[in-house]
């Protein structure tokens, strides 16, 4: 799910309405919940193989020396390319590694 960042600035105008950019941050908003979260049930982006690969080892600079990762540990998704549910956890060093949900 790709939940849209908030606008800067004024979101009404003098009268108090939501202006251009307020209401087109809240129907991004709402189209993504639509999207992914229903009644019953909440779904998983969908990812390739590759796509988890990139999200394993995706970083931003460590103000402080190093990197840091930038895929949480918990995070879910279905992977596409093995019909499975995966969950990043942590492989001991920091570092995110996705591990397959297995179901009995």
């Amino acid at each position: 799910m790709n939940i849209p960042n908030l606008p800067f600035g004024a979101m009404t105008d003098k009268e108090g309405m939501p202006n251009s950019s307020e209401l087109t941050f809240r129907q991004n908003l709402v189209t993504e919940l639509q999207k992914n979260v229903g009644k019953f049930y909440f779904a998983f982006p969908q990812v390739t193989a590759a796509d988890i690969t990139m999200l394993e080892a995706a970083t931003v600079p460590n103000p402080v020396g190093g990197v840091l990762y930038t895929t949480p540990f918990g995070a879910g998704v279905y992977n596409t390319t093995a019909n499975s549910i995966m969950f990043s956890v942590d492989n001991g060093s920091g570092q995110p590694l996705f591990k397959t949900v297995t179901l009995v």
